[in-house]
């Protein structure tokens, strides 16, 4: 296991960063009162040149010593320190503009939409149909549904109208892709944001639709749902019974565990995983599909990660392709910033797994992502059910949640609501 190769060397600096970088960005960026209470410090100090007056200068500076202990010990107070919070000595992200949407309950009506590629075929659909009914959800679905156009479900004037419409419809509570594929990226700049804000609905999907997912969480604040689409992604009990947890439930999700079994026999234990890096950290949720946040770096809508817990996932790219990814990653701050590192499965991503040609050497995909995520000082684990796997659980984007990777494994839990 991964966990086998930490060196005593990296995990003393680990711990050391651990404990005195949030220390550090809290000094260094908490108001900034060192910078802006040392030119007020400098502005003193050539008044008093001026004036002559060594009395006043021996008053402001015991003044503007006051006033920094004061607004230190406010801050200190309120536990919040450059957009960061502290829990049980970790690290945490907190944000003021967090929307969540009622969660479903039966008899409640989703619209069904296809902003990505197409259906491949009627059965998808009818096999949805019989879902929705069978836990007590109506339905409705996009006019344009069943249009295909190249390798989009029509076009992009009509996907983005379709998916638009269920957001102003009173009667629609949630807004269901049937699948990803390709496409969704193209919509973006249609998306009626303000309308979302105004009328806070469930969002599910992954793949494509993780475009979606990073852009309508960061410009309305919305909490969005990585998890299983429309279409026919419930035969597994595991992913049938996460899902429903996540959407049709106004608690928070608790903790993750690999099988439902373990949740019966004991829910708080920490279910065993590739731990790459050790430690704790707390934060907003924020992640998806790798491919779709590369190509959302450089646009308005490229993922704060920022004290976040940032969870990745793919499929049917090779390790040195995820490589260049993290790398991009990497080169663009975004690895650094994060609380935490969370990543899925990742099916298919061994080498000669995507079934294209694959460099003869190739390093394995643990390998690539221990070279690469090892050293950032933030816990890092690896083999998470999420995403493109064949049974998934369903996170929701920007709640708060905790991760805490030891030698005897990994303990992640979903500590906030993420409906209402």
């Amino acid at each position: 296991m991964l966990k086998s190769r930490c060196r005593p060397f990296n995990q003393v600096c680990r711990m050391e960063l651990s404990q005195n970088l949030p220390l550090s960005s809290s000094v260094l960026k908490g108001g900034r009162l060192p910078r802006r209470d040392l030119l007020s410090g400098i502005a003193t100090a050539l008044m008093v040149g001026i004036t002559g007056n060594a009395a006043d200068a021996k008053s402001n500076k015991k003044e503007n010593k006051d006033e920094i202990k004061n607004k230190s010990e406010r801050s200190n107070s309120s536990g919040k320190n450059d957009g960061h919070e502290q829990k049980n000595g970790m690290p945490t992200s907190s944000s003021t503009n967090i929307i969540k949407p009622k969660h479903l309950v039966k008899g409640d009506t989703v619209g069904i939409v296809a902003p990505a590629s197409p259906l491949e075929n009627e059965s998808e659909i009818e096999f949805t149909y019989q879902w929705l009914k069978k836990v007590g959800l109506k339905y409705k679905v996009g006019k344009h549904l069943f249009d295909s156009y190249s390798d989009f479900a029509g076009s992009d004037e009509n996907r983005i109208a379709d998916f638009n419409a269920m957001w102003a419809d009173p009667e629609v509570k949630a807004v269901m892709p049937m699948r990803g594929g390709n496409g969704a990226a193209r919509l973006l700049n249609g998306i009626d944001y303000d309308l979302i804000a105004k009328n806070p609905k469930i969002i599910v999907g992954y793949s494509d639709i993780t475009s979606f997912l990073i852009a309508i969480h960061q410009k309305t604040g919305l909490v969005t749902f990585h998890g299983p689409m429309m279409g026919g992604f419930f035969e597994g009990s595991y992913t049938y019974h996460n899902y429903l947890k996540a959407v049709m439930n106004n608690k928070p999700i608790g903790v993750v565990t690999d099988k439902e079994e373990k949740e019966l026999w004991n829910p708080e234990g920490p279910p065993t995983r590739f731990v790459i890096a050790k430690g704790k950290a707390r934060g907003r949720l924020t992640g998806g599909c790798m491919t779709l946040i590369r190509q959302l770096m450089g646009t308005p809508y490229e993922i704060d990660t920022e004290g976040k817990i940032l969870f990745l996932e793919d499929l049917d790219a090779e390790p040195h392709e995820i490589d260049r990814m993290l790398y991009q990653l990497h080169l663009a701050g975004k690895l650094e910033k994060a609380a935490g590192i969370v990543v899925g499965e990742c099916t298919n991503c061994n080498p000669g797994g995507s079934g294209r040609n694959s460099f003869p050497l190739n390093f394995s995909l643990d390998r690539i992502l221990e070279h690469r995520l090892s050293g950032l000082g933030i816990p890092v684990v690896y083999g998470m059910r999420f995403g493109h796997s064949k049974e998934k659980f369903t996170i929701p984007l920007g709640v708060m949640a905790s991760i805490e990777a030891t030698d005897n494994g990994v303990r992640f839990k979903i500590e906030e609501s993420a409906t209402l």
